[in-house]
């Protein structure tokens, strides 16, 4: 999932970036983040490269930004 399709942060607006780095093995750690720090979810181990990082990520920040919207609705 491309960044631009992400949900944008309930606080802000604004669009999450990645702040994933290589460690000297290769291994790539990270997460997902606001620019603000409003929302962030990492990765729970290190991931094989950047692809797949991002697709381990995708899904925990959708569902970080969905649980956020709900809580400020009720």
């Amino acid at each position: 999932m491309k960044q631009s399709e992400l949900p944008r942060c309930p606080e802000c607006g604004n669009m999450p970036e990645y702040a994933l780095k290589p460690n000297h093995m290769g291994w790539v750690w990270g997460g997902l983040k606001c620019p603000y720090d409003h929302y962030r979810v990492n990765l729970n181990g290190p991931a094989g490269s950047r692809a797949q990082a991002e697709k381990r990520l995708a899904p925990q920040w959708i569902e970080l930004v969905g649980k956020a919207n709900r809580e400020k609705t009720e």
